[in-house]
């Protein structure tokens, strides 16, 4: 006796009904309080017990059991911009995973509070499109505001999932306000403050927290959210010398990036001053350019210099945003010190005319390499 059909499915489950606008409004809520509830959880009872609560969240309000879920979160970037899967969408809210190296854990940077406000409500059968601003505040009062899309699906049990979620920083269009030379001196004041304190935040609370404060003070301070910045940092070579995005940037500071390998982290040597002086300052409407010396201190006493150009613009909300930061060590005058010789007993001597010969042919074929 042989099976010669065998067909197995689970049985069919009709859309439970129409979503209504009450239950899209407490799926919103639960979302938030999700986000705080993670957010505690980490400062109380560590990352595994953080993770375990996202991963709670996920199951329950998202949609990834069902299919892809339509995941644009606010600060991904280039290949992984969008996460369609679970395994995307976890790294996203609580970082970990090393597949995704620029994630730094949303929903791990303390939040305390989440108001939403949205703008339209669309209800089309099982499916809710909401579209608004979700209003983050964190333990030290510090307001976030992104601007969200959601649809919701209610599956057959009834249960209102997250199928699309598009999230991003409000658009801030360039601001006509003229700089000030003491608006500049404060930003770059304010910069050599968040050194010292990604510095001594690693010092005392490990990489983690210095990472997730890193990252903070590039969303901040730099302008990535509008554009590529012209970012050459000091102690960067090769292929990565130039960090145009912000996942570069994040990772020079801090490091702990598999795709940034050169990186130790120059955020974290120990730094507990930071010395501005410019050479000049100029200003041209809502942008300014400086260029001078930057030079810090570590908790050693030992001094580094760096020559140092700013270029910063004024966005939409009055915020001083650096867009181009080029930075590099000193040209040092001092004759570079010739190579030793080495002489090899075990052959015979070669003869000063015949060395003189091979020297020569060795710089032209030099120059013509290079030129050529």
């Amino acid at each position: 006796m042989r099976i010669m059909a065998h067909h197995s499915s689970l049985p069919y489950a009709p859309a439970a009904g129409g979503v209504t606008k009450e239950e899209v409004l407490a799926a919103q809520n639960g979302w938030g309080q999700a986000l705080v509830n993670i957010a505690t959880t980490y400062d109380d009872k560590g990352f595994d017990a953080a993770k375990a609560e996202a991963e709670a969240v996920l199951d329950g309000a998202y949609g990834y059991g069902i299919g892809p879920v339509l995941f644009k979160p606010t600060l991904t970037t280039g290949n992984q911009t969008f996460r369609t899967t679970r395994e995307g969408a976890l790294s996203y809210f609580v970082g970990g995973n090393p597949k995704y190296p620029g994630d730094g854990g949303f929903a791990l940077k303390g939040w305390r509070d989440c108001k939403i406000e949205n703008a339209a409500v669309y209800l089309n059968g099982s499916t809710g499109t909401t579209v608004g601003n979700v209003i983050i505040t964190d333990k030290d009062g510090k307001v976030t505001t992104v601007d969200k899309t959601w649809t919701f699906l209610k599956d057959a049990k009834g249960t209102v999932r997250i199928m699309a979620h598009h999230s991003s920083l409000p658009y801030l269009p360039t601001s006509n306000e003229k700089i000030s030379e003491a608006e500049v001196l404060a930003a770059q004041q304010g910069w050599g403050q968040a050194l010292v304190n990604i510095a001594t935040t690693y010092e005392n609370e490990g990489l983690a927290v210095a990472k997730k404060l890193a990252g903070d003070i590039i969303d901040a301070a730099y302008g990535y959210q509008f554009g590529p910045v012209l970012f050459k940092p000091t102690l960067t070579t090769g292929d990565q010398t130039f960090r145009t995005t912000r996942e570069g940037a994040l990772s020079y500071f801090v490091g702990d990036n598999a795709a940034y390998p050169a990186d130790g982290g120059f955020a974290l040597k120990g730094w507990r001053n930071v010395e501005i002086k410019n050479s000049a300052v100029l200003i041209d409407g809502n942008t300014a350019t400086t260029m001078g010396w930057v030079i810090m201190t570590d908790k050693n006493g030992a001094v580094t210099k760096v020559d140092k150009t700013w270029t910063f613009f004024k966005d939409g909300a009055g915020a001083l945003r650096i867009v181009s930061h080029h930075s590099s060590l000193p040209f040092d005058p001092s004759p570079a010190k010739p190579a030793a010789t080495v002489v090899n007993k075990s052959k015979p001597a070669i003869s000063p005319e015949v060395t003189s010969a091979i020297a020569g042919g060795l710089v032209f074929g030099g120059i013509v390499g290079h030129f050529w």
